[in-house]
């Protein structure tokens, strides 16, 4: 007995129907060309943050992924709870692939340093380095430089996690000094009245003038002026009036060489003068001799 016409188209269409039906109920992904080459299903990763170890192991097994497991100090996340995955939520991946899950070994505790006497920036690094936030309040101290801590709290070696309070109080250095009025003080007086406002003597240099050697003229910084403890304060010392060299007065007329001395800051002595002005025959110290300011110079003075 024959078929009927077009019943085996039919029979075909329905296998193939069949076939594709089968296809797809084999392929979780709803591809066929996956069960055809063998692929492994795709699952959505669970989102595990904030869970305990076992449960997140758990939700990944339910959809096919396998837990490759790491821990890491956290701020806030209790010991073994999850604190970051990757794949993130929600990505979509091939079952059996392998999610990295971090767990908290606990809240990050560090031991307070013995930080009094030494410097902030030395100190807090073990804090920045375990997140435990600080705060810093600075005052003049006469016994601490700059940037060195005066206070500490908690106590040194007592534990602190990222939720205590911690505080240092560091130095701004000591109290700003004045400089004070050092004019006509000697030497040793300027240095002392230095010391006493605690400063010290910086460069010393002299300058001719007419007040009395060796006190102080001018002083830099000035009086009044304020600077950090232990600056040194630079001094101008009086050296006396500046050398004359004795001029060639020889064969000048006598009120000629005595103007010219006396010009000079020299002190003009006439001996051997005559009723008549005459001229200058010799000088004694003689002329081109450098000698202090207000020496007394002979002119011997002759008719010619």
């Amino acid at each position: 007995m024959g078929w009927p016409r077009g019943t085996v188209a039919v029979v075909m269409a329905l296998l193939v129907a069949t076939g594709g039906a089968l296809l797809f109920g084999l392929s979780p992904t709803l591809h066929p060309i996956d069960a055809i080459l063998g692929r492994a299903p795709i699952v959505v990763v669970p989102d595990l943050g904030g869970l305990a170890q076992p449960r997140a192991e758990a939700d990944l097994e339910s959809v096919g992924l396998v837990s490759e497991i790491s821990t890491s100090f956290s701020l806030s996340a209790p010991r073994g709870s999850v604190i970051s995955q990757n794949p993130a939520p929600g990505v979509e991946v091939r079952s059996g692939a392998e999610v990295e899950v971090v767990l908290s070994a606990g809240i990050t505790r560090v031991e307070m340093p013995d930080a009094v006497g030494k410097p902030i920036t030395e100190v807090s690094v073990p804090l920045e380095d375990a997140g435990v936030e600080f705060s810093v309040e600075e005052t003049l101290s006469e016994e601490f430089a700059a940037g060195f801590v005066i206070e500490q709290t908690p106590e040194p070696g007592k534990v602190v996690k990222a939720s205590d309070t911690v505080r240092f109080l560091v130095s701004l250095g000591p109290v700003p000094r004045e400089v004070p009025d050092l004019q006509r003080l000697s030497g040793e007086g300027a240095a002392y009245a230095l010391g006493v406002a605690g400063l010290a003597v910086g460069d010393v240099s002299e300058e001719a003038s007419d007040e009395v050697p060796g006190v102080v003229l001018e002083s830099s910084p000035p009086a009044g002026e304020t600077v950090a403890r232990d600056s040194g304060v630079n001094l101008i010392i009086a050296a006396g009036l500046a050398p004359v060299v004795i001029p060639d007065l020889v064969g000048a007329p006598q009120p000629e060489a005595v103007g010219s001395l006396q010009a000079a800051g020299l002190v003009a002595s006439v001996i051997n003068a005559e009723t008549a002005p005459g001229v200058v025959s010799a000088l004694d110290p003689a002329a081109g001799i450098e000698v202090p300011a207000g020496t007394v110079v002979k002119i011997d003075v002759s008719r010619g």
